[in-house]
Protein backbone atom coordinates (compact mmCIF):
# COMPACT_ATOMS: atom_id res chain seq x y z
CA UNK A 1 0.00 0.00 0.00
CA UNK A 2 1.49 3.36 -1.00
CA UNK A 3 0.82 6.87 0.26
CA UNK A 4 -1.68 7.57 -2.51
CA UNK A 5 -3.82 4.65 -1.31
CA UNK A 6 -4.07 6.09 2.21
CA UNK A 7 -5.71 9.20 3.53
CA UNK A 8 -5.11 10.47 7.02
CA UNK A 9 -8.01 12.33 8.61
CA UNK A 10 -8.25 14.31 11.83
CA UNK A 11 -9.08 11.31 14.05
CA UNK A 12 -6.04 9.44 12.64
CA UNK A 13 -8.19 6.79 10.92
CA UNK A 14 -6.50 5.32 7.89
CA UNK A 15 -8.58 5.25 4.69
CA UNK A 16 -7.92 2.52 2.13
CA UNK A 17 -8.90 2.69 -1.53
CA UNK A 18 -11.27 -0.10 -2.59
CA UNK A 19 -11.99 -1.23 -6.18
CA UNK A 20 -15.21 0.33 -7.49
CA UNK A 21 -16.58 -3.08 -8.50
CA UNK A 22 -19.50 -3.63 -6.08
CA UNK A 23 -18.64 -7.32 -5.78
CA UNK A 24 -15.39 -6.35 -4.05
CA UNK A 25 -16.99 -4.29 -1.30
CA UNK A 26 -16.49 -6.20 1.97
CA UNK A 27 -18.37 -4.93 3.85
CA UNK A 28 -20.76 -3.11 1.54
CA UNK A 29 -21.59 0.41 2.79
CA UNK A 30 -24.84 0.39 0.77
CA UNK A 31 -27.28 -2.21 2.11
CA UNK A 32 -30.46 -2.68 0.12
CA UNK A 33 -33.99 -3.11 1.46
CA UNK A 34 -35.22 -6.57 0.45
CA UNK A 35 -38.63 -6.62 -1.26
CA UNK A 36 -40.73 -8.85 -3.47
CA UNK A 37 -41.76 -7.19 -6.72
CA UNK A 38 -44.89 -8.55 -8.37
CA UNK A 39 -45.67 -8.10 -12.06
CA UNK A 40 -47.84 -9.69 -14.73
CA UNK A 41 -46.80 -10.99 -18.13
CA UNK A 42 -48.45 -10.50 -21.54
CA UNK A 43 -51.01 -13.21 -20.74
CA UNK A 44 -51.88 -11.70 -17.37
CA UNK A 45 -50.04 -14.34 -15.34
CA UNK A 46 -48.48 -13.07 -12.08
CA UNK A 47 -44.79 -13.25 -11.24
CA UNK A 48 -42.85 -12.34 -8.12
CA UNK A 49 -39.14 -11.81 -7.69
CA UNK A 50 -36.77 -10.83 -4.91
CA UNK A 51 -35.14 -7.42 -5.35
CA UNK A 52 -32.89 -5.43 -3.05
CA UNK A 53 -31.67 -2.29 -4.83
CA UNK A 54 -34.66 -0.04 -4.23
CA UNK A 55 -35.19 3.45 -2.84
CA UNK A 56 -37.38 6.53 -2.96
CA UNK A 57 -36.33 9.00 -5.64
CA UNK A 58 -38.90 11.82 -5.19
CA UNK A 59 -41.38 12.82 -2.50
CA UNK A 60 -43.79 14.11 -5.14
CA UNK A 61 -46.64 14.43 -5.44
CA UNK A 62 -46.85 11.86 -6.77
CA UNK A 63 -44.09 10.08 -4.85
CA UNK A 64 -41.65 8.12 -7.01
CA UNK A 65 -39.54 5.08 -6.19
CA UNK A 66 -36.97 3.23 -8.24
CA UNK A 67 -35.38 -0.19 -8.34
CA UNK A 68 -32.71 -1.88 -10.38
CA UNK A 69 -33.11 -5.07 -12.39
CA UNK A 70 -31.41 -7.08 -15.11
CA UNK A 71 -33.04 -6.67 -18.52
CA UNK A 72 -33.04 -10.44 -18.94
CA UNK A 73 -35.26 -10.93 -15.90
CA UNK A 74 -39.01 -11.46 -16.25
CA UNK A 75 -39.58 -8.60 -13.80
CA UNK A 76 -37.96 -6.00 -16.04
CA UNK A 77 -39.61 -7.40 -19.15
CA UNK A 78 -43.05 -7.41 -17.53
CA UNK A 79 -42.71 -3.88 -16.14
CA UNK A 80 -41.55 -2.47 -19.47
CA UNK A 81 -44.42 -4.23 -21.24
CA UNK A 82 -47.31 -3.73 -18.81
CA UNK A 83 -46.14 -0.47 -17.16
CA UNK A 84 -47.18 -1.58 -13.66
CA UNK A 85 -45.69 -3.32 -10.64
CA UNK A 86 -46.13 -3.73 -6.89
CA UNK A 87 -43.36 -3.51 -4.30
CA UNK A 88 -44.23 -5.84 -1.41
CA UNK A 89 -42.23 -5.41 1.80
CA UNK A 90 -41.74 -8.67 3.74
CA UNK A 91 -40.93 -8.85 7.42
CA UNK A 92 -37.85 -10.56 8.79
CA UNK A 93 -39.98 -13.67 9.46
CA UNK A 94 -40.00 -14.29 5.70
CA UNK A 95 -36.25 -13.91 5.22
CA UNK A 96 -35.53 -17.55 4.34
CA UNK A 97 -38.56 -17.70 2.03
CA UNK A 98 -37.59 -14.52 0.20
CA UNK A 99 -33.98 -15.73 -0.12
CA UNK A 100 -35.28 -18.98 -1.59
CA UNK A 101 -37.36 -17.13 -4.15
CA UNK A 102 -34.31 -15.15 -5.20
CA UNK A 103 -32.00 -18.14 -5.58
CA UNK A 104 -34.23 -21.04 -6.68
CA UNK A 105 -34.35 -21.15 -10.48
CA UNK A 106 -36.33 -24.39 -10.65
CA UNK A 107 -39.67 -22.56 -10.79
CA UNK A 108 -40.76 -19.34 -12.45
CA UNK A 109 -43.81 -17.13 -12.75
CA UNK A 110 -46.97 -18.21 -10.99
CA UNK A 111 -45.38 -21.47 -9.80
CA UNK A 112 -43.29 -19.49 -7.32
CA UNK A 113 -46.37 -18.60 -5.29
CA UNK A 114 -47.29 -22.26 -4.92
CA UNK A 115 -43.79 -23.53 -4.12
CA UNK A 116 -43.03 -20.91 -1.51
CA UNK A 117 -46.48 -20.74 0.07
CA UNK A 118 -47.24 -17.09 -0.61
CA UNK A 119 -50.69 -15.77 -1.47
CA UNK A 120 -51.46 -13.27 -4.25
CA UNK A 121 -54.39 -10.93 -3.62
CA UNK A 122 -55.82 -8.15 -5.85
CA UNK A 123 -54.26 -4.72 -5.65
CA UNK A 124 -56.22 -1.49 -5.31
CA UNK A 125 -55.10 0.34 -8.44
CA UNK A 126 -52.89 -1.89 -10.61
CA UNK A 127 -53.17 -5.36 -12.15
CA UNK A 128 -50.17 -7.05 -10.50
CA UNK A 129 -51.18 -8.59 -7.16
CA UNK A 130 -50.12 -7.80 -3.64
CA UNK A 131 -48.72 -10.59 -1.47
CA UNK A 132 -50.82 -11.17 1.64
CA UNK A 133 -47.94 -12.39 3.79
CA UNK A 134 -45.93 -9.20 3.23
CA UNK A 135 -46.36 -6.28 5.63
CA UNK A 136 -46.69 -3.33 3.21
CA UNK A 137 -47.42 -2.77 -0.47
CA UNK A 138 -46.59 0.05 -2.89
CA UNK A 139 -48.57 -0.06 -6.13
CA UNK A 140 -46.79 1.68 -8.99
CA UNK A 141 -47.19 2.78 -12.58
CA UNK A 142 -43.99 2.93 -14.61
CA UNK A 143 -42.85 6.52 -15.06
CA UNK A 144 -39.61 5.99 -16.95
CA UNK A 145 -36.54 3.79 -17.18
CA UNK A 146 -32.83 4.10 -17.84
CA UNK A 147 -30.48 1.39 -19.02
CA UNK A 148 -26.80 0.71 -18.37
CA UNK A 149 -25.72 -2.29 -20.43
CA UNK A 150 -27.84 -5.20 -19.24
CA UNK A 151 -29.08 -3.32 -16.16
CA UNK A 152 -32.15 -1.11 -16.03
CA UNK A 153 -33.47 1.24 -13.37
CA UNK A 154 -37.25 1.44 -13.31
CA UNK A 155 -38.95 4.54 -11.90
CA UNK A 156 -42.50 4.11 -10.64
CA UNK A 157 -45.05 6.63 -9.44
CA UNK A 158 -46.74 5.30 -6.30
CA UNK A 159 -50.48 5.19 -6.97
CA UNK A 160 -51.59 3.36 -3.80
CA UNK A 161 -50.08 2.09 -0.57
CA UNK A 162 -51.44 -0.38 1.94
CA UNK A 163 -50.10 -2.13 5.02
CA UNK A 164 -51.09 -4.45 7.81
CA UNK A 165 -53.51 -2.77 10.21
CA UNK A 166 -51.19 -3.61 13.11
CA UNK A 167 -48.55 -1.29 11.64
CA UNK A 168 -50.89 1.66 12.22
CA UNK A 169 -51.05 1.06 15.98
CA UNK A 170 -48.60 1.87 18.76
CA UNK A 171 -45.63 4.19 18.98
CA UNK A 172 -43.35 4.84 16.02
CA UNK A 173 -40.74 2.47 17.45
CA UNK A 174 -43.36 -0.22 17.94
CA UNK A 175 -44.61 0.20 14.38
CA UNK A 176 -41.13 -0.22 12.91
CA UNK A 177 -40.61 -3.25 15.13
CA UNK A 178 -43.78 -4.79 13.68
CA UNK A 179 -42.74 -3.93 10.12
CA UNK A 180 -39.38 -5.63 10.75
CA UNK A 181 -37.83 -5.03 7.31
CA UNK A 182 -34.51 -6.61 6.45
CA UNK A 183 -31.64 -5.68 4.20
CA UNK A 184 -29.29 -7.37 1.75
CA UNK A 185 -25.62 -6.73 2.48
CA UNK A 186 -23.51 -8.91 0.20
CA UNK A 187 -23.17 -12.57 -0.77
CA UNK A 188 -25.26 -14.57 1.68
CA UNK A 189 -25.31 -11.79 4.26
CA UNK A 190 -28.38 -9.90 5.39
CA UNK A 191 -29.46 -7.87 8.44
CA UNK A 192 -32.70 -6.86 10.07
CA UNK A 193 -33.53 -3.22 10.85
CA UNK A 194 -32.84 -3.60 14.55
CA UNK A 195 -34.27 -1.27 17.16
CA UNK A 196 -35.67 1.99 15.81
CA UNK A 197 -35.09 5.18 17.78
CA UNK A 198 -35.68 8.89 17.28
CA UNK A 199 -32.72 10.91 16.05
CA UNK A 200 -33.74 14.00 18.03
Amino acid sequence: MNEKEQLRVSDDSTKVSVPINKRNWHPSPLPGLVVLVTTIDAEGRPNMATKSWITMSAFGPPPVLMFGCNLGHATAQNVLLQKEFVVNVPGDDLRSTVWGIGTDLSVRGEERFHKFGLTPTPSESVKPPRIIECKAHLECHLDSSREWGQEVVLFGTIEAMSMDEALCQGTAAERYSKLAPFFYLEGAWGASLGKASATR
